[in-house]
């Protein structure tokens, strides 16, 4: 399908949701400055041929204008005529939506996702396990247990996403970079954003442990 031939009204509608949960995540403290990105993908997907709505670059989050968002190719590359420039780390989203065909991706930079990916960071994941916001990942078995992908917050934006196929799992719905923020997708944003939630959740309960242990 061409960029051209879905419908008016999916954009907009996805656009308006984009913006709802942006406005929820800065509320948080989670978009601080002009930093994180949302996307969320429209229309029909293979995966080669996709289009998906992206947060514009540089732009404060707590703040809605019609400039908040465009939308782009699976190249990364604008599919309108537009004056904006998505954001730096849109390849990565590219590379995710490729990889998996979810409907939204989320980033945010929390501070517990920033300080547990430090401390675990030489592991490459961080574990949990018997959270019980597991199952909001679709982990429902008793004692659950995962490991948690840890990526390098490379200066080179490419460079992470040359790095994302290998981390993927198909059970875990979320990467995270190093000293940095949290990635984590869905079917669609109510999805992807419970998922946020979940993860934020989770990296907070480790670290809050890890803190009475000492």
């Amino acid at each position: 399908m061409a960029f051209a031939q879905i419908a008016w009204e999916e954009k907009q509608a996805t656009i308006a949701e984009l913006k709802h949960i942006q406005e929820q995540f800065a509320a948080r403290g989670w978009l601080p400055g002009a930093s994180g990105s949302l996307s969320a993908r429209v229309g029909a997907y293979t995966p080669d041929t996709y289009y998906f709505a992206m947060t514009s670059s540089c732009k404060d989050k707590s703040v809605h204008t019609s400039e908040n968002f465009l939308f782009v190719d699976a190249s990364g590359e604008p599919c309108e005529t537009t004056s904006l420039m998505p954001s730096a780390d849109t390849s990565i989203h590219a590379k995710i939506y490729r990889m998996t065909g979810c409907g939204a991706i989320f980033h945010v930079h929390t501070v517990f996702s920033s300080l547990i990916s430090e401390y675990y960071g030489d592991h490459g994941f961080i574990p949990t396990q018997s959270n019980e916001l597991l199952k909001e990942l679709g982990l429902w078995e008793k004692n659950a247990k995962i490991a948690i992908p840890i990526l390098p917050n490379y200066a080179d934006i490419p460079s992470i996403a040359k790095l994302v196929p290998e981390a993927i799992h198909p059970d875990i719905p979320g990467i995270v970079l190093r000293n940095h923020g949290v990635y984590a997708w869905g079917s669609n944003p109510p999805e992807a954003k419970r998922r946020l939630e979940a993860f934020e959740f989770i990296f907070e309960l480790e670290y809050r442990w890890l803190a009475l242990l000492r």
